[in-house]
């Protein structure tokens, strides 16, 4: 039995605390938004040019996203809006105060060329250097590898804020995961006072609000609104995979599209959020656990999910929805039904098994179709472990320790398919 007072207690919940926030908008455009806001702040002058340079990744999944209280989407409009009415304060929710007048004035500013975009690809894959100019003064902010980790402030030459950027990096802060074993984040969330955790829920709820925002408005492709109506009609059964299915593409497509209402993130992203809590929430519902059980088994999947990014990376060529959340969910979800150890280790088995290709380009409108898969697939592998049907150990990828199998999924990810990102950044460029 692990010590529950010394191992990892502590790690645990402040990945908790400080993975699951609310978000709106797409991270990427709202983490350059913190950027742009942070460099024009106290500079009190119109502005003249704003120079945006981001790392591949951030480009690749900014470029194609809504922005916040708009019908607009990409980097170029979420920096321009964020000179306009962006507050760095806010964070993760910087568009916040975004009206018509805010909108008509970014556009102004991007018809007038003061609008500058590059791709800075010798700064790591998760960099966003932000350069704002007006007549008489300059200001400039750097986040480095996470969504709202400032590392450099500069106004006028004056370096006035900076950090280590290394000592800081989420991933380093965070490879205590790196020791940890599955059955350690079991006993943590069995053994955990309810109100250490009891928070969690408010992201059932904040997530099953832009849901039905996303079904009842026809939001985005509006993938999650025909999934209802397939319901409805009884041409989709109402099974919980085909409801974390539709509830969760929904979400998604009210968030890709611009929807100016939170969602509650996971691992610091908003799809990982809604892809880590949606399915446990739906079989919750169907088990009618009570909210202590269900708070541990998001506990569960927003840990695991932290877990496999720690060793992915925040911004990788795979779908974080689909092998990092779809994942957590799925192992949450077989907990939740009063899986053993070993079954939670056949539902991630299985979910590598059948997602660990899914390549990631870009957060765009598409991204809900991506979430549907990873959620009803997590709830479909769960039944199966349950049922103790498993991928065998040494197929493809995996390997007979579940931890090994993690970090040969890390391999595939960061190894072998950089060429892949690389070629999909290119065909964006081209698009």
């Amino acid at each position: 039995m692990v010590d529950f007072e010394t191992r990892y207690y502590k790690e645990f919940l402040n990945s908790l605390k400080t993975g699951v926030k609310p978000a709106i908008g797409c991270t990427e455009p709202v983490a350059v938004g913190i950027a742009v806001s942070k460099a024009y702040e106290n500079l009190n002058e119109s502005i003249d040019e704003i120079i945006i340079k981001v790392s591949p990744n951030i480009f690749k999944n900014g470029k194609g996203v809504g922005i916040p209280n708009t019908k607009e989407i990409g980097l170029d409009f979420a920096s321009a809006l964020a000179g306009v009415c962006g507050d760095a304060d806010l964070m993760l929710e910087v568009f916040k105060n975004v009206d018509e007048n805010a909108i008509s004035s970014a556009n102004k500013l991007i018809d007038s060329g003061k609008i500058n975009l590059d791709i800075e690809r010798s700064q790591g894959n998760f960099y966003i250097y932000a350069q704002v100019s007006t007549k008489n003064h300059i200001g400039i902010c750097e986040i480095r590898n996470s969504h709202t980790n400032i590392t450099k402030l500069v106004k006028d030459g004056q370096v006035v804020f900076e950090k280590d950027y290394e000592v800081c990096d989420k991933s380093k802060k965070e490879n205590y995961l790196h020791n940890v074993k599955i059955e350690d984040i079991r006993v943590f969330i069995e053994k955990v006072p309810f109100s250490d955790i009891s928070f969690l829920l408010e992201g059932v709820e904040v997530n099953k609000n832009i849901s039905e925002y996303g079904v009842e408005n026809n939001c985005g492709i509006g993938l999650g609104a025909h999934f209802n109506k397939l319901i409805d009609n009884k041409l989709m059964q109402a099974s919980p995979e085909n409801m974390a299915r539709m509830i969760a593409s929904a979400a998604c497509d009210a968030r890709m599209s611009g929807v100016s209402m939170p969602v509650m993130s996971s691992a610091g992203s908003g799809n990982q959020g809604i892809a880590a809590i949606i399915p446990v929430a739906v079989v919750s519902d169907e088990i009618k656990a009570t909210d202590d059980r269900l708070s541990r088994a998001l506990a569960f999947s927003h840990i695991m999910t932290a877990y496999i990014k720690s060793y992915t990376g925040n911004l990788a060529p795979v779908c974080g929805c689909a092998i990092a959340a779809g994942i957590g969910a799925s192992s949450a979800i077989t907990w939740l039904l009063g899986g053993s150890d070993e079954q939670i280790r056949f539902a991630i088995k299985n979910m590598i098994g059948t997602l660990s290709g899914m390549f990631c380009d870009g957060a765009k409108g598409g991204c809900a179709f991506k979430i549907a898969t990873a959620s009803s697939e997590s709830v479909i592998q769960a039944r199966l472990a349950m049922a103790n049907i498993s991928i065998n150990d040494t197929d493809g990828i995996l390997s007979p320790s579940i931890e090994q199998s993690i970090k040969n999924l890390a391999r595939l990810c960061i190894n072998a398919m950089k060429d892949v990102d690389d070629e999909i950044i290119n065909i964006m460029l081209e698009n």
